[in-house]
């Protein structure tokens, strides 16, 4: 009757633990409050275009982005290496939603400002939102001398515009996706048939390899002016570009070919001059590092 009772204790004993564990579990997979989704993509870039993501609050991340010169010009330009542009960005969390940031670009002498919102967070859970919503613009202006100095040169002549929203999903651990209509505005074009508006439709996916890498692509077809030519008379064509983003510690190195050499975002959707049909692409990659202004009394602890 002893070991009778025993085995009947111990049994019921496991099967408590047991049902206490499922619940954990099902906790976990459907928590009673919606949980935010994290870490959709590793950077506030896919490879040159803006991702959903976003600095925190009082963090400001340095990030430095550099292009090689095409690959097609063989061994006399050693691949591309002897040519390069670059631009460097400070990008500041004002809160948890909002960041703004400033940036000099090579091409163009170009200065700009620009501010990211993210309007709503992907979340998990019972009433979560499936999807993460941002807006992105920037207001730039080209600081080259202009070629005929008779011309009067008026600031507006010089200004361009970037408006983009921002739709993504982390579909699960290993792919999130992300779509972007596109507008780019520049005061002033060449030809008085040229249009001064671009709408372009931006496709980006991020692909989880390992723990710390990851495969990116970004794709930016033009949806008008589909034949307008670039600043220098050449003919323009849609950006692509294919990279991988690699975490070590606090950096996060990102490596890509592109067929743009433009690292604005509005330079990479109007100016793209080759593309990867006949290897008109390039080798490039970004740094970022981020540097935290929270007082530690301030950081929270999970």
């Amino acid at each position: 009757m002893k070991r009778l009772l025993f085995l009947v204790t111990t049994l019921a004993t496991f099967n408590l633990f047991a049902q206490d564990d499922l619940m954990k579990e099902l906790q976990e997979m459907s928590p009673s409050k919606p949980a935010q989704v994290f870490a959709t993509f590793k950077s506030t870039r896919i490879i040159t275009g803006q991702s959903i993501e976003h600095i925190a609050a009082k963090h400001l991340n340095l990030v430095i982005l550099h292009r090689f010169g095409e690959i097609n010009g063989g061994a006399y330009t050693l691949w591309g290496m002897d040519q390069a542009n670059m631009r460097i960005a400070f990008e500041y969390g004002i809160n948890d939603k909002i960041q703004v940031g400033l940036g000099r670009s090579s091409i163009g002498k170009t200065y700009d400002g620009n501010i990211k919102w993210k309007i709503l967070a992907q979340s998990k859970g019972k009433g979560g939102m499936p999807i993460s919503l941002g807006y992105y613009a920037n207001m730039a202006v080209n600081t080259m001398e202009w070629a005929d100095p008779s011309i009067h040169n008026y600031l507006t002549s010089r200004l361009t515009y970037f408006h983009q929203l921002s739709i993504a999903k982390k579909m699960n651990e290993h792919v999130s996706l992300q779509v972007s209509p596109t507008l780019v505005h520049q005061n002033i074009v060449d030809l008085t048939a040229d249009k001064n508006s671009t709408f372009a439709l931006g496709l980006g996916g991020s692909f989880k390899l390992s723990r710390s890498v990851r495969f990116n692509i970004e794709y930016y077809p033009r949806l008008t002016a589909r034949e307008q030519l670039t600043a220098n008379g050449s003919k323009a064509y849609d950006y692509l570009g294919l990279g991988f983003d690699i975490e070590t510690g606090g950096h996060v190195f990102q490596l890509m070919f592109t067929n743009g050499d433009g690292m604005l975002e509005q330079q990479m959707v109007r100016e793209t001059k080759t593309q990867w049909s006949n290897a008109g692409i390039r080798l490039g990659f970004n740094i970022a590092r981020t540097f935290s202004f929270e007082n530690e009394k301030s950081k929270k602890t999970w």
